[in-house]
């Protein structure tokens, strides 16, 4: 059986995944594909580009609390490695 943590960690790769895919899609149809101006195509793809990044930055920052422990513990475990190495 899979942890409910992992199950979480999962989740929040997956969110990520499918976000950061949405935020690609929509800067190449913004930028690229649709032409400016009053549009109602772009100006909705816009909004959809300018919803996807904020969800990825809360996401991203989601990500980053759920790994905190890990983050602080190989930081911690690099610095060690890094002081020992003193040219």
């Amino acid at each position: 059986m899979i942890a409910k943590k992992a199950w979480l960690n999962y989740a929040v790769d997956l969110l990520l995944l499918v976000t950061g895919i949405a935020l690609i899609v929509s800067s190449v149809l913004v930028w690229v594909v649709i032409p400016k101006g009053y549009n109602p195509s772009w100006l909705m793809w816009i909004a959809i580009h300018k919803w996807s990044g904020f969800a990825l930055l809360v996401e991203a920052l989601v990500h980053v609390i759920l790994h905190w422990r890990w983050l602080v513990a190989m930081t911690r475990r690099l610095l060690k490695r890094n002081r020992g190495h003193k040219p």
